[in-house]
């Protein structure tokens, strides 16, 4: 990016300052401030000035060019996964893209209006070596919770895609509710606490691990043992099961298909740890 001529123009005082052999001619010690030897108006000042605005629009002309050669190469280039994951995170509801283009004219949109607009707040992309298939998991948000898009907008999205990727590419928009979690928990707790205490702390502190995982993160019952473990009062945990969709068994990871999970069933069996 093009420094200011005023960055410039200090950088090239600063340099001139620091040489001995000007110093010597001038009469000044090396590293001394420019300005409080030399006015504004002197003849060095107008020098460096003068240079400073022709290194300046030389470095715009570089940023320029700079930038053409990055949207020829984008043009050319067939586009990573990230690529489609930020598309669908800048896509506008109820916009349609200028011509032969991958924007949106936002020229007369204020701040606030393309906001609402970018109705996707969660996007991930996958790409499967086996089917060829880009997958494009996709979510909004309401009251800060991940929920799916509306059919029409999910229908606008499909369009969107099918407008701006890459010739040849095969994409499959993911947009559904979330993954059902269900687990069974055996807890041993600290008898010095009341039982439902604890059940409530820890069937919180489940919510909140489900809850809160990265767009797309794994789960894994390894976790969710280590997360229970740091709930005071308990003591031992021991993990019975877990389940998602249509009561299939969680086997140590999973990475939910909508890209975020809910809670479901939580069975928490409460028992009395017992010293010795």
């Amino acid at each position: 990016m093009a420094r200011t001529i005023t960055e410039i123009k200090e950088g090239i005082a600063a340099d001139f300052m620091r040489n001995e052999a000007a110093a010597s001619a001038y009469g000044f010690t090396p590293g001394d401030s420019f300005t409080e030897r030399f006015s504004k108006a002197s003849v060095e000042g107008v020098l460096f000035y003068v240079a400073a605005c022709a290194v300046w629009v030389l470095e715009c002309l570089f940023d320029a060019h700079t930038a053409d050669v990055d949207s020829r190469i984008d043009e050319i280039l067939p586009h990573r996964p990230k690529w489609y994951r930020d598309k669908a995170l800048r896509f506008m509801k109820g916009k349609v893209l200028l011509p032969d283009s991958d924007e949106y004219d936002t020229s007369a949109m204020s701040e606030e209006e393309m906001a609402a607009a970018r109705v996707v707040k969660h996007a991930v992309a996958v790409e499967s070596r086996e089917t060829s298939v880009l997958t494009v998991k996709v979510a909004g948000e309401s009251d800060g919770r991940r929920t799916p898009l509306d059919e029409g907008t999910a229908r606008q999205l499909a369009a969107y895609f099918a407008e701006i990727k890459d010739a040849g590419v095969r994409i499959d928009v993911v947009n559904k509710e979330a993954d059902p979690f269900s687990c069974e928990v055996d807890i041993y707790y600290d008898a010095m606490l009341a039982p439902e205490t604890v059940k409530t702390d820890c069937e919180a502190a489940i919510k909140s691990y489900i809850e809160n995982l990265p767009f797309n993160g794994e789960y894994t019952n390894m976790a969710l043992v280590d997360t229970l473990q740091g709930v005071e009062g308990v003591k031992v945990v021991e993990f019975v099961g877990a389940s998602t969709t249509d009561g299939a068994a969680i086997n140590a990871r999973y990475v939910p298909d909508a890209g975020y999970f809910r809670v479901d069933t939580l069975t928490l069996n409460l028992k009395v740890y017992n010293n010795g």
